[in-house]
C-alpha cells in the first residue's frame, strides 16, 4: 500500500523529528472548514469565493450556467427551494415558533449567481445576505435529492428488494395475516411496504443530517411489520433471517435499533434517533441489497448489430429499513409524543435551526 507513495526523488529524507504542526490563523476561510474540520456545507455562516466569481463557482459545483439547459435546472431548483421553505420551513410549527417571510429579490427571477454573491458577503446581521444562504442551503438539498427521487430503476429496485418478502405473506381461511407458513409462521397484525420515499421528505432528511449526503438516506424502501408482541416481533426478526430475507452480512453497521426486546445481558442497544421520541419501542435494522438490471449500453449494441463491449447487467447494492413493531408500540407510532406527526415536527424545528441563523430567528 505505501509503496504507491514512494517520493519522486531518491534523495529525499525523513526528517528524524517532525516539525512543529503549524497553527491556523484565526480568521481562516470559512470554506476550508469542510476540508479541516469536516463541517457539513449547509452549516458553513458564508461562502467564500476568493479570487473565482460567481459562475465560477456553480462549475465547480457541477452546473455550468452559460448552458442554458443547465441554466434552467439551476433556475428551477431556485424555485422549488421557495415553494419548499414556503411549504415546510416559513410557518410556525408550533405557536411559539416565529415564521418568515421570504423577501422578494430573494425569490426568482433575481440569479442564483447574484444569490451566491450576497452569500459571500460578510457584514454581520445582514438579512439579504442571510437569505441568500438559507435559500442555497435549500438548494443543495434540492440538487442532492434529485438523482434520488428521478432514479430510472426505481421499479425495480422497489421489486427485487420488496418481493421476497411479499412472497411470504399470506392470509388464512379465516382472514388473519401471517409471515410464512406451517410450524415456523409469525402471526402479523400489519404490514406496510414503503415504496419511496416523497420527495419533500428526502429534502427535509438531507437537511437535517449531519452529513446531508444522499447515500446516507437508508429508508427510501422498506418494510414495516406490526406483531401481537414483543416476543413475536423478535420471532419476525428470526424468520427474516432463516428465510435470507435478509443476509447477517448485508446488514450496515450501526444501523440496528432494538428498543424493543432485552437482549442476553439485559440491554437494550442501538444508537438512537435525535428526532425519534425516547418513548419510541421497535426492532428495525438497515440491510443492503445487490440489485440487478439490464445494461441499456448493452441492450442498444444488441439492437445495432454490434458486439457489446460491456457486461449486460449493472449490479448495484441499494439500502433498504426493516421495522418490527409489537402492537402496544404501533399505536403509540401512530399518536401522541412518539406518533409520525410529532417526529415531522421536531424535524422541521431542527431544519429551521439550521437553515435560518439564530439572530434571524430572534428578529433581530
Amino acid at each position: 500500500m505505501l509503496d504507491s507513495y514512494r517520493p519522486l526523488s531518491s534523495s529525499y529524507a525523513v526528517p528524524r523529528r517532525s516539525a512543529p504542526r503549524p497553527t491556523l490563523i484565526p480568521d481562516h476561510d470559512e470554506m476550508d472548514r469542510p476540508f479541516l474540520q469536516g463541517t457539513s456545507p449547509i452549516d458553513l455562516r458564508h461562502l467564500s469565493l476568493g479570487a473565482s466569481n460567481e459562475a465560477d463557482f456553480l462549475r465547480s459545483y457541477g452546473y455550468d450556467p452559460d448552458c442554458s439547459q443547465e441554466a434552467e435546472r439551476i433556475a428551477r431548483f431556485h424555485q422549488d427551494a421557495i415553494d419548499f421553505m414556503q411549504r415546510h420551513l416559513c410557518g410556525a410549527p408550533r405557536g411559539c415558533d416565529q415564521t418568515y417571510t421570504i423577501p422578494e429579490d430573494i425569490k426568482p427571477p433575481t440569479p442564483v449567481t447574484t444569490l451566491i454573491k450576497w452569500a459571500a458577503r460578510r457584514h454581520g446581521h445582514d438579512e439579504q445576505q442571510a437569505w441568500a444562504c438559507a435559500v442555497l442551503r435549500v438548494m443543495h438539498a434540492i440538487a442532492y435529492a434529485e438523482p434520488l427521487a428521478v432514479s430510472p430503476h426505481s421499479d425495480e429496485i422497489q421489486k427485487q428488494i420488496l418481493d421476497p418478502y411479499r412472497r411470504h405473506i399470506h392470509r388464512d381461511s379465516q382472514g388473519r395475516l401471517w409471515l410464512g407458513k406451517g410450524d415456523e409462521a409469525v402471526p402479523l397484525i400489519d404490514i406496510q411496504f414503503r415504496q419511496e420515499k416523497a420527495r419533500d421528505s428526502l429534502i427535509l432528511k438531507l437537511l437535517h443530517k449531519p452529513d446531508n449526503l444522499p447515500h446516507s438516506v437508508y429508508d427510501r424502501v422498506g418494510v414495516r411489520m406490526v406483531t401481537s408482541s414483543a416476543c413475536q416481533a423478535l420471532r419476525a426478526l428470526q424468520y427474516i433471517r432463516r428465510h435470507h430475507l435478509a443476509n447477517a452480512a448485508h446488514v450496515t453497521p450501526g444501523r440496528s435499533r432494538n428498543t424493543l426486546v432485552e437482549n442476553t445481558q439485559g440491554s437494550i442497544t442501538g444508537s438512537p434517533n435525535p428526532h425519534s421520541s425516547p418513548e419510541f419501542r421497535s426492532l428495525q435494522f438497515t440491510c443492503q441489497s445487490l440489485v440487478k438490471v439490464p445494461n441499456p449500453l448493452y441492450q442498444l449494441a444488441e439492437a445495432l448489430g454490434q458486439v457489446p463491449q460491456v457486461e449486460p447487467t449493472l449490479r448495484f447494492f441499494f439500502p433498504f429499513e426493516v421495522q418490527i413493531f409489537d402492537q402496544e408500540n404501533d399505536q403509540r407510532s401512530r399518536w401522541g409524543e412518539t406518533s409520525h406527526a410529532n417526529y415531522r415536527l421536531r424535524q422541521i424545528r431542527a431544519v429551521r435551526a439550521r437553515v435560518f441563523p439564530s439572530w434571524l430567528r430572534q428578529g433581530s
